[in-house]
């Protein structure tokens, strides 16, 4: 008070004088008084969330989560240990989520309407969740699976047609685009019944991916500094930037009413489809209570937020790092034309495919399809480290999947290599270790899912959807030592590569990966 008492009478210099003192005072703390300051970061990051929102903003903080996964923030703590993922995401007695979310909250007529996935109530979510769970199991999620052909029909014509036969021969395939159509329209598909359009337009109709994308873009680095929200997209008076979710919300309450519309006539009967919507307007028998057009909306948001997005990011992951690593790709096929499959490639003959299965999860590893912090708040009574070091409580904390993806412990001393043979028995590997090792290693890129509670209910989906994918696409793919036994028994093949095999993508981390730049030839001998 002197201080300020000796200087100037100007009110705008003491004001600074003052505002110069406070920022010092908050130096001081975070870095030599906090309870985190036994916890390393970057000085600027234990003063301010602003340095993980440019990192954030910049597209790569995953690189930065590997590189430190130490205090990210003045609050906030990267956690780098695979071991402890059930211990914050545990299913009982949750530890909950943190405030990072509300940002993908939508504004609707001034009314902000929160979702499954962002909510910090759990047990809101759990009593909304409810009805839904059963149908998510994998025997349920196999009902999708018609409707998961007749997409996979539609796009495998289409590229034949656009990249393969005729005076198209040859045509360079922006492979990243066209994968995100394809995933699009079948979570459209099993959706509601119906498609997007994008395979059929040969384009993002109505702007959906674009608008998803330029939400989430927004979303990730504002998640860091939530209140930032209230200034821009939740602004009362002139709202601010992209509108996370809105155009998604908007095309969910509109197919919502169209169906309803086809019900009250009479032109279609509930419970003759099998897609999503009609198994949710069956639950206003069950749950009249609960289930309105504006809650099925909220659980359709489920498939819309998150089904086109990370499951293309895995597939594109999967096509890109298959085009790098010829002998996995030979291993692949070999083991696709040894199950003599159909087109499209059937679940029951695919489900158990050894290496198929590492493949993806080899792609999903080194590539999640979401790469930033799940955080929570750690809750009373705080958490210790497995190194004594303590974490008070309401401090938020928690694990980014490209982090515990790169263990060296985990998956190995290749553990920043594409190596799908990591996931098969070694030639002297006894049956108790790999089995060890093989859980290990699943219980850990599982969590590009989520975990606990809040775990992605549309998992087995993600997962159907994708094999039926890359077996589909490579059981018509061409390595050489197939080709002459092929050619006699007359069957069509795919040579699925990138024009330049040196060639590397972009990728942007905004929540979801997004990655572009795949150019990619695809031939029929």
């Amino acid at each position: 008070m002197a201080l300020l008492a000796s200087l100037p009478s100007s009110p705008w210099v003491q004001s600074l004088v003052a505002l110069g003192l406070l920022l010092l005072t908050k130096l001081v703390w975070d870095n030599f008084l906090s309870p985190l300051r036994s916890i390393p970061g970057p000085l600027l990051a234990k003063s301010t969330n602003v340095w993980r929102a440019y990192h954030t903003h910049q597209g790569c903080v995953d690189r930065k989560h590997v590189e430190l996964h130490l205090r990210i923030g003045p609050n906030c703590v990267s956690i780098s240990d695979p071991s402890l993922i059930r211990t914050i995401y545990s299913t009982r007695n949750p530890w909950k989520k943190s405030d990072m979310y509300r940002p993908n909250d939508v504004l609707i007529e001034g009314h902000r309407l929160s979702n499954l996935f962002n909510t910090q109530d759990d047990d809101w979510h759990d009593q909304n969740i409810r009805p839904i769970r059963s149908l998510w199991s994998m025997t349920k999620v196999l009902e999708y699976e018609p409707l998961i052909d007749e997409t996979l029909n539609k796009f495998v014509a289409k590229l034949a047609a656009k990249f393969v036969d005729g005076a198209n021969a040859g045509t360079i395939c922006p492979a990243d685009e066209w994968i995100g159509f394809f995933a699009w329209d079948v979570t459209a598909n099993f959706s509601f019944g119906r498609h997007y359009g994008f395979i059929d337009q040969e384009k993002d109709v109505d702007n959906l991916i674009t608008d998803s994308t330029d939400g989430l873009i927004y979303f990730a680095p504002v998640s860091q500094i939530p209140w930032v929200d209230n200034l821009l997209d939740k602004n009362p008076i002139r709202r601010i930037g992209p509108k996370p979710t809105l155009t998604g919300v908007l095309y969910a309450f509109k197919v919502v009413a169209e169906y309803q519309a086809q019900l009250a006539s009479k032109t279609i009967t509930a419970g003759t489809v099998d897609h999503t919507l009609d198994k949710y307007v069956q639950l206003k028998e069950t749950h009249p209570d609960m289930v309105n057009d504006q809650q099925i909306v909220n659980w359709l948001m489920l498939s819309i937020l998150a089904g086109g997005d990370t499951s293309s990011a895995t597939m594109r992951a999967i096509v890109y790092y298959l085009s790098k690593s010829p002998s996995a790709t030979a291993k692949l096929v070999a083991e696709l034309k040894e199950a003599t499959l159909a087109t499209p490639a059937p679940w029951k003959s695919i489900r158990d495919l050894t290496y198929l299965d590492a493949v993806i999860r080899e792609a999903m590893r080194i590539n999640p399809g979401i790469a930033m912090i799940f955080e929570r708040v750690v809750p009373e009574g705080g958490f210790t480290l497995p190194d004594g070091r303590y974490i008070p409580a309401g401090t938020k904390i928690g694990i980014n999947p490209s982090v515990t993806n790169r263990d060296y412990e985990v998956f190995g001393d290749d553990a920043d290599n594409f190596n799908p043979d990591r996931w098969l028995q070694g030639k002297n590997e006894s049956d108790e270790h790999f089995e060890s090792r093989s859980r290990r290693m699943k219980d850990t890129v599982d969590f590009v899912f989520g975990g606990g509670g809040r775990i992605c209910m549309g998992r087995y989906l993600a997962v159907l959807e994708i094999k039926k994918l890359i077996a589909t696409l490579y059981n018509l793919f061409d390595v050489s030592e197939y080709l002459e036994t092929e050619k006699r028994r007359g069957a069509n093949w795919y040579q699925i590569q990138l024009v330049d095999p040196k060639h590397e993508w972009t990728y942007r981390n905004a929540w979801f990966v997004y990655q572009y730049d795949m150019p990619m030839t695809i031939r029929r001998r």
